[in-house]
């Protein structure tokens, strides 16, 4: 069908103008200017206003910005257009997930899952959903779903580990951090979850030893918090002291760290054991001391039972 000249003259120009609209306002969200990008998001909507993409871009938008219920509203909008998107059902899971609102994150996920019920991404998502909602329980049943589809899936052994943890079944919680870092040596979820379920056995010489080695990847205030918490059990006042300073220079406003500082301040007046280099339990890897330059040797089992 041949269209009239005035309907081709407006027709036209208006997809040219949509197209153009969109890159704009991709490149200005790209560069961090959320402003101009959202003025183009604007005319793009206007153009053209039950356009899924443009409503999803928007919500991306909102989310950098901070402004998460406009992402939120936005990404809901664009699922009222297109309710198969596994983009926009992600996304609008992950803004509820940072207000909270986990119970609507889960049935986000399981309205994605009925599009994609091999979704890797969704279930993992879902069970950390579960995790914070405290069913456990389910949680494990999400992880597992992932494992199923991909054994070797480092992250979903780590989460498991986690919520076994939560439930109390130690053993378990082990096996599947053990499993984790046997994927991936350096992941830094599974050796904090390594650290507390040291903590939580009371064996503060190995708290120490996995803060440390996940220290060397990623600063956390919780992390030096809880290494701090291992040193004054060991006795080692200084440092202790230390970790506890180092928690606050990264959160100054840790009460827990900040009464930690203070109980290493008293040890000190008493106490302030060394022990030089850390045991390392037969798992030292390479860049660690062997047990030929460990000066600790002759006593290696006092510290964990």
């Amino acid at each position: 069908m041949t269209l009239p000249p005035e309907m081709a003259g407006r027709f036209l120009p208006s997809v040219d103008r949509l197209e153009n609209a969109m890159r704009a306002s991709r490149r200005a969200f790209d560069r961090g200017d959320f402003e101009g990008a959202l003025r183009e998001n604007d005319v793009a909507i206007q153009l053209k206003p039950e356009y899924d993409a443009a409503w999803l871009l928007r919500g991306h938008i909102f989310r950098k910005d901070g402004n998460i219920p406009g992402a939120i509203e936005a990404f809901a909008r664009a699922l009222r257009i297109n309710g198969e998107s596994q983009e926009g059902w992600i996304a609008l899971a992950s803004a509820l997930h940072t207000v909270g609102r986990f119970q609507e994150e889960g049935e986000a996920y399981d309205r994605l899952l009925e599009i994609h019920p091999r979704s890797i991404e969704a279930w993992i998502d879902k069970g950390a959903a579960l995790h914070e909602l405290g069913d456990y329980r389910g949680a494990i049943a999400c992880y597992d779903k992932v494992l199923a589809i991909r054994p070797e899936h480092a992250a979903a052994w780590s989460n498991k580990g986690a919520a076994f943890l939560r439930l109390d079944e130690d053993a378990a919680a082990s096996r599947c951090i053990d499993e984790a870092l046997q994927l991936d040596p350096d992941f830094f979820d599974a050796m904090a979850n390594r650290v507390l379920l040291y903590r939580k056995g009371k064996r503060p010489g190995e708290t120490v030893f996995w803060a440390d080695r996940a220290l060397r990847l990623r600063e956390a205030p919780w992390l030096w918090y809880v290494k701090g918490l291992a040193h004054l059990r060991l006795g080692e006042s200084t440092l202790a002291l230390k970790a506890f300073e180092r928690a606050l220079a990264l959160d100054p406003k840790s009460k827990e760290a900040r009464a930690g500082l203070r109980k290493a301040q008293a040890l000190r007046e008493t106490t302030d054991f060394y022990r030089g280099v850390y045991e390392c339990f037969g798992t030292h890897l390479a860049g660690d001391p062997g047990c030929e330059a460990c000066e600790i040797r002759a006593r290696c089992r006092e510290v964990t039972p």
